[in-house]
């Protein structure tokens, strides 16, 4: 590769990976409005009906999934995040006009619909532009779209809530306005600012695999152990962020006395930390265990069972040490989650199959958000709020226990990652 192409391979890395970053942060902005609701003035929904909400997206957003897996591996990343963030946008800018619960139900599960398929799109972008060996580290970093996303997304919606300087007729139903319409600037602006392959910018692929027909199925990318694995640690480890991602905020005002700015800001600290773990995850995984996924994930998420465990006593020390703990608890699962969803994903399957199996293991993962809600409030309401962390407690360790089970497995030994690269790109500049 001549340094010509070399520059240019730069220019549309770059480009690539700055704007996904930034659509998947703006997709966040759409999808913490039920979180949201529970904490804006004059909103005051039930817990039934935040539970009601929280499932029909989370429906939604699992069948999304897996349609985006399919468009995204046979029309390509930028149509398919291109579809899913303008029917996000489109759907969370009609709540403003949804008066009952039923009408923002509907409207809910359409924007689970056009959610579901930003990650399998962008993160098959991803592959698509950056070698296995660099992989790790570009998601690590991409992955703080959605951890500082969703801090973003919650105090913006405060202020388009409270300003007097955007339609103060509406209410809090002003929060979904600016959002809706930063998530269809910026889903437009990654359409026209990306390419879906290399190939597609006048430059050679990045591996010999990449040459070949998109030929995949459901059924080839279901059957991979690695898949099966990973999809049914991340059941029970999405469940557990959701719970946490989701509650939080109600948790510290009902048990821990705290105040509604204080428990929200207090909150946003397990979103904050989140990036601090997938970079850390990625670096112990590197640098200590020659590139093996599994162990890293299995010790953190060990830890935040302990975590967990303790939450209820730390809780009753102040507010510097309730503060830390969220903060560890964020920095244990958002460890995990980037480097075996997004990077151990992508090691385990060739190219052509990466959006199909980015779209099950979210898909399964998603399921486990979907009956968080049901969950998280019936055990609150029969067994009380610091008993929900007994609950966080089993889903960690079987969680951990999945990923105990491959500790020596390393996706290094892979058929379809061996041999085939063409000649080195510059050194990445995201490291």
């Amino acid at each position: 590769m001549d340094r010509k192409q070399q520059a240019r391979y730069s220019h549309w890395r770059t480009s690539v990976f700055s704007s996904s970053w930034l659509l998947y942060a703006g997709y966040y902005l759409c999808r913490k409005d039920v979180k949201i609701l529970q904490m804006l003035p004059g909103a005051d929904p039930s817990l039934g009906e935040v539970a009601n909400l929280l499932f029909v997206f989370g429906l939604a957003y699992t069948i999304g999934q897996f349609f985006a897996g399919i468009l995204a591996d046979m029309k390509g990343s930028r149509i398919t995040a291109l579809i899913g963030g303008l029917i996000s946008a489109v759907s969370t800018a009609a709540m403003v006009l949804g008066h009952t619960h039923r009408s923002l139900l509907i409207l809910q599960m359409l924007n689970g619909l056009g959610q579901g398929c930003g990650f399998p799109a962008l993160a098959r972008l991803l592959s698509s532009w950056f070698e296995r060996r660099e992989r790790s580290t570009v998601v690590a970093w991409w992955s703080a779209s959605y951890s500082l996303g969703g801090v973003v997304a919650t105090g913006l919606a405060a202020w388009c809530a409270t300003t007097p300087l955007l339609f103060p007729a509406l209410g809090w139903k002003r929060s979904y306005l600016l959002p809706s319409v930063l998530l269809a600037a910026l889903t437009i602006y990654f359409y026209l600012t990306t390419r879906d392959e290399p190939e597609d910018a006048g430059l050679p692929p990045l591996s010999v695999e990449d040459q070949a027909p998109a030929k995949s199925s459901w059924r080839t990318v279901i059957r991979r152990p690695e898949i099966q694995t990973i999809a049914a640690m991340y059941f029970f480890l999405k469940m557990t962020r959701y719970a946490l991602l989701f509650w939080l905020p109600l948790y510290l005002v009902q048990t821990v006395h705290y105040s509604d700015v204080l428990a929200g800001s207090t909150s946003s600290l397990f979103e904050i930390f989140g990036f601090v773990g997938a970079v850390l995850a990625t670096y112990i995984s590197n640098r200590y265990f020659q590139a093996r996924r599994y162990p890293v994930a299995a010790i953190m998420l060990f830890a935040l069972g302990f975590m967990s465990l303790m939450e209820p006593l730390v809780s009753t020390m102040g507010w510097w040490a309730s503060a830390t703990s969220i903060s560890l608890m964020g920095i244990l699962i958002y460890g995990p989650d980037a480097l075996i969803v997004s990077t151990a994903v992508l090691e385990s399957v060739p190219h052509r199959e990466a959006g199909r199996a980015l779209a099950f293991v979210n898909g399964v993962g998603s399921i486990g958000q979907m009956f968080s809600p049901y969950l998280v409030t019936r055990f609150a309401h029969h067994y009380g709020w610091d008993n929900l962390f007994n609950l966080l407690l089993v889903t960690s360790l079987v969680s951990a226990g999945i990923m105990a089970r491959k500790w020596n497995h390393s996706n290094l030994d892979s058929d379809h990652n061996s041999g085939n690269a063409l000649p080195s790109l510059p050194e990445n500049e995201f490291a």
